[in-house]
C-alpha cells in the first residue's frame, strides 16, 4: 500500500508533550472551589444510574407486603371507657348523705385502672367465658384462613387434594367443657368430624382417642387423670378437622391482662379507656364486655359492702331491743296499777292542798268552838259536834301527811321505771333510724364509677391495614434500594463523571465521554454464545449517541495527531470488561467512514475477540507474522468495511509478554504504519499484563479507557503510574459507558471535551 497523501513526514512534526507527560501528584487539589462539600448532582445521579436496582428491590417488598397483607389474620380492636368520679366538696349534706359518706371509698384514678387489670376481674370474666378453652378450624398454613374468608360461611371441602383435613370455609366447633390433667396443658389435641353430629378425638402425643357425639359430656380415665370434655355443636362436613387445646387458666390471665391497654384519658380527668385486640372480634368484644360487667359489680359491692354488714348486725339487735323496751313498759305499768295512780307529781299537789284546806278547816272549827264556848259549854251538843268535826279533820290531816310521806319513794321507782322505758325507747328509735338509712343505701347506692362507653363487637379490622402496609413498603423500599445504590457506589469507587478524572488529575484531559447506549444492549441480547458475531454499532446504527460521541473524538484526534511521533494510537484499558474493544472497533469504524485509510490491530493476545465484530476467525493474525510463519500481508484481512482493514490476533501463544518483545513486531507496526493514515492498536489491560507497556512503546499516543461506575480513580491513578515508569505519557482520556445525566447533555459533553483536551 502507498503511503498516503496527506501523510506527514514525522521527522519534521514539532512534537508537543502529551498532557499526562508530567509525573502525577496524587495529592487532591487545595483549591476548595474545585470539589464541591456535598454533590448533591452527583448522588441524584448515582439514584438515577440504579434506578432499575431501586425499582427493583421497591417492587419485591410492595409485592412480599401485598401478600403479607392478603394473607395476614386481621386484628380488631374493641374498647371501653369508664369515669372515675369524684365527691364534691360543697355537696348538700342530709341525713342519708351523711351516713352514706360513712361507707364512701374514694380511689384515684390510677387505683381503679390497676382494679381493672386485677385478677379478681379477669379471673372471672375468663371463667365466665372459659376462655382457656380453644377450638379452631385447621386451615391450611399461611393462605388457609384468607381462603376460608373468601367463602362466605359456606362448608368446603375438607382436606388439599383429599388429604390433611384442612378446612376452607365456614366450619365451626362448640367445646363448653374441657378438662385435662395438668401435665397435657398447652398440647395440641384434634377433633375430627365424622358426620351426623359424631366426632373424633386424638393428638395430644398421647395414645387416648375415642368417638364421641355431640351434646354428650363424656369422662375418660388416663394413667395421668381425668380427660373431661363435651362438644356441644359442630358444624362441619366429615373429615374436617379442628385444634382443641386447654391452655393454663393462670397463663390466659396473664395474657389477657398483658393484652390489655389502659390508659386515663387526659391529666387526672377521671376518664379510663380500656383497649382490647384479638384476631376474633365477637371474642374480644364479649371479654371486655365481661370485665366491664365484673369491674362494675366489683365496684358497686365493695361500696355497700360496709352499709350490708352494718344492717346485719342491725337486724339482729333490733328484735333483742324491742323486747327490753316491752319489758320496761310492763313493768312501769304493773307498778301504776299496783300503786292506784296515774301521775305522782299531780297526786302530790292535791294531796297538799287537801291538808291545806283541812288544816283551814281545823283553825276555823277551833275559832267557832272559841265563840261557842263563851256561851255555852262543853257538853253543849252544838260544841260537842265542833269536836266531832274537829276529830274527823285531824283524822284527815293525818291519813294526808301519811300519804304525802310515802310519795318519794313511789316517785323515784317511777322515775326508774320511766328512765328505763325512756332509754329502751330512745336507742330502739336510733337503730330503727340507722336501719333504715342502711337500707336506702343499700338499695339506691350509685357508685362514683360509671361505664361511659360500653364495649360494642367491631365491624372492621384494625390491622392489617393494607393502605398504609403497601404504602410504607413502598417507602421502605425506595429506602433501601436507595441505601444499597449508595453503598454500592461506595464500595465500588467507580468514577460516575469525567470531571472527577480531570479532577483527580489535575488537567483537562477527557478527550470524550460516550453514553450508554440501549440501541448496543438490544443488539448484544441478540448475539448469544461466546462465537456469536458482535453487532458493530457504528456500521448499523450510525446516528446513535455513542457513535456521535466518536466522531468528536475523531475531530479531536485529527486535529492533534500532526503532533503525534507516529499515526499508531493505543486504547489502553486499567482492567477488563470496561468497553475498550468496542470503542476500538466502532472508532475504528468512524475513521474509516470519514474516507481515511484504517488499521485496526488485535493486540490482546490473552483474551482478544475483536474477530468477532467483523465475522472472521482468529486463526489468520499476529501471532503467525510475529513468528515469522506468515508474512505480513496475509494477516491482514482487507476491507472488513469500506477502507478499514483488520489484524486479528492469530493463535494465542503460551508466552504472551514475552512474545510482544520480539524483533518483528516492532518491525511490523513500522511497516503497517506507513501504509495508513492511522492504525488503532487494542491491547490488553494496563493493570493484569504487562503487554500494554510493551505496546504502548510502539504508539505515538496512549488513550486510557476508563468505564463509568467500574473505574476507580485508584485503578487509573495505578494506570497512569505504570506507563510512565515505561516511558509513555497517556495523551488522554476516554469516559465510556456515561450513564445519561439529570440536566446533562452526554452527547454535547463529548464534543466540548474533546477540544478541551487538546488545549489544555
Amino acid at each position: 500500500m502507498t503511503k498516503p497523501a496527506d501523510n506527514h513526514s514525522l521527522a519534521h512534526v514539532v512534537h508537543s508533550p502529551p498532557i499526562l507527560s508530567v509525573p502525577f501528584d496524587p495529592r487532591p487539589s487545595l483549591n476548595a472551589t474545585d470539589e464541591p462539600a456535598v454533590d448533591l448532582k452527583g448522588h441524584f445521579n448515582t439514584l438515577y444510574d440504579s434506578r432499575w436496582l431501586i425499582g427493583g428491590i421497591t417492587a419485591l417488598i410492595t409485592l412480599i407486603a401485598v401478600l403479607y397483607a392478603l394473607v395476614a389474620k386481621p386484628v380488631y380492636e374493641a374498647n371501653l371507657m369508664i369515669h372515675v368520679e369524684e365527691e364534691s366538696p360543697n355537696a348538700s349534706k342530709n341525713i342519708l348523705s351523711e351516713a352514706s359518706s360513712l361507707f364512701e371509698t374514694k380511689k384515684a384514678a390510677i387505683a381503679e385502672m390497676e382494679l381493672l387489670r386485677s385478677r379478681m376481674v379477669v379471673s372471672q370474666a375468663v371463667d365466665n367465658l372459659q376462655l382457656y378453652i380453644e377450638v379452631q378450624p385447621k386451615y391450611f398454613p399461611v393462605v388457609g384462613f384468607w381462603f376460608a374468608n373468601q367463602n362466605n360461611g359456606e362448608l368446603s371441602t375438607p382436606g388439599l387434594f383429599g388429604h390433611g383435613g384442612y378446612v376452607w370455609g365456614g366450619e365451626k366447633a362448640e367445646v363448653t367443657v374441657f378438662d385435662v390433667p395438668e401435665s397435657w396443658l398447652n398440647r395440641e389435641f384434634t377433633l375430627t368430624a365424622r358426620g351426623a353430629n359424631r366426632y373424633y378425638f386424638s393428638g395430644g402425643g398421647q395414645r387416648l382417642a375415642f368417638e364421641g357425639t355431640a351434646g354428650q359430656r363424656y369422662r375418660v380415665p388416663t394413667p395421668d387423670g381425668t380427660v373431661e370434655i363435651k362438644v356441644d355443636r359442630m358444624v362441619a362436613n366429615p373429615g374436617a378437622r379442628f385444634r382443641l387445646k386447654r391452655k393454663s387458666r393462670l397463663g390466659t390471665i396473664q395474657a389477657i391482662q398483658t393484652a390489655m391497654v389502659i390508659t386515663e384519658q387526659g391529666k387526672q380527668s377521671g376518664i379510663i379507656q380500656v383497649k382490647l385486640q384479638g384476631e376474633n372480634a365477637k371474642r374480644i368484644h364479649a371479654l371486655l364486655s365481661e370485665i366491664g360487667r365484673e369491674y362494675m359489680r366489683q365496684n358497686l359491692a365493695r361500696k355497700t359492702e360496709e352499709a350490708e354488714k352494718s344492717l346485719a348486725f342491725l337486724n339482729k339487735q333490733l328484735p333483742i331491743l324491742k323486747r327490753q323496751l316491752e319489758q320496761s313498759e310492763d313493768r312501769y305499768n304493773q307498778f301504776r296499777n299496783l300503786h292506784g295512780t296515774v301521775d305522782l307529781r299531780e297526786e302530790a299537789r292535791v294531796s297538799l292542798a287537801q291538808a291545806t284546806a283541812a288544816r283551814a278547816r281545823r283553825i276555823e272549827l277551833l275559832q267557832k268552838k272559841t265563840e261557842l264556848l263563851a256561851r255555852f259549854t262543853e257538853d253543849h251538843p252544838i260544841v260537842a259536834a265542833i269536836n266531832r268535826q274537829r276529830k274527823e279533820v285531824d283524822a284527815e290531816i293525818e291519813e294526808i301527811a301519811a300519804r304525802i310521806k310515802t310519795l318519794p319513794v313511789l316517785e323515784q321507782d317511777e322515775a326508774r321505771l320511766t328512765r328505763d322505758i325512756k332509754v329502751n325507747t330512745d336507742l330502739y328509735t336510733a337503730l330503727s333510724n340507722t336501719a333504715q338509712q342502711l337500707r336506702l343505701i343499700s338499695v339506691g347506692r350509685v357508685s362514683n364509677v360509671r361505664l361511659v362507653d360500653a364495649p360494642i363487637a367491631p365491624e372492621k379490622p384494625l390491622k392489617p391495614n393494607r393502605p398504609l402496609i403497601v404504602a410504607l413498603a413502598v417507602i421502605t423500599g425506595l429506602l433501601i434500594g436507595t441505601l444499597l445504590a449508595l453503598a454500592r457506589k461506595a464500595l465500588r469507587g467507580g468514577i460516575d463523571d469525567p470531571q472527577k478524572i480531570e479532577r483527580l488529575l489535575n488537567a483537562r484531559v477527557v478527550y470524550a465521554s460516550i453514553p450508554h447506549s440501549t440501541n448496543q444492549d438490544k443488539l448484544l441480547r441478540k448475539a448469544r454464545g461466546e462465537t456469536a458475531p458482535l453487532p458493530l454499532l457504528a456500521q448499523i446504527m450510525p446516528e446513535d449517541a455513542a457513535v456521535e460521541s466518536l466522531r468528536s473524538f475523531r475531530a479531536a484526534l485529527q486535529f492533534s495527531m500532526p503532533h503525534f511521533k507516529n499515526n499508531i494510537v493505543m486504547f489502553a484499558g486499567p482492567t477488563r470488561s470496561i468497553g475498550k474493544s468496542f470503542i476500538a472497533a466502532n472508532f475504528a469504524a468512524v475513521m474509516a467512514s470519514s474516507g481515511k485509510r484504517v488499521l485496526l490491530i488485535d493486540a490482546d493476545l490473552r483474551n482478544g475477540h475483536l474477530h468477532r465484530y467483523f465475522g472472521i476467525g482468529r486463526e489468520r493474525g499476529l501471532s503467525r507474522s510475529i513468528l515469522g510463519s506468515m508474512p505480513v500481508e496475509d494477516i491482514i484481512h482487507h476491507d472488513v468495511m469500506e477502507n478499514l482493514d483488520f489484524i486479528p490476533t492469530g493463535e494465542l501463544p503460551p508466552n504472551r509478554s514475552d512474545f510482544l518483545l520480539h524483533l518483528n513486531f516492532g518491525a511490523l507496526l513500522e511497516s503497517v504504519s506507513s501504509r495508513y493514515d492511522l492504525v488503532l492498536i487494542d491491547p490488553p489491560p494496563v493493570l493484569s499484563a504487562a503487554d500494554a507497556l510493551i505496546i504502548g512503546a510502539h504508539a505515538g499516543a496512549v488513550f486510557i479507557v476508563a468505564r463509568a461506575g467500574v473505574t476507580t480513580e485508584g485503578q487509573i491513578n495505578e494506570s497512569v503510574k505504570r506507563l510512565h515508569h515505561a516511558g509513555i505519557s497517556p495523551q488522554g482520556v476516554l469516559f465510556n459507558d456515561m450513564a445519561v445525566r439529570l440536566g446533562a447533555n452526554a452527547t454535547h459533553y463529548g464534543a466540548s471535551t474533546a477540544q478541551i483536551g487538546y488545549v489544555s
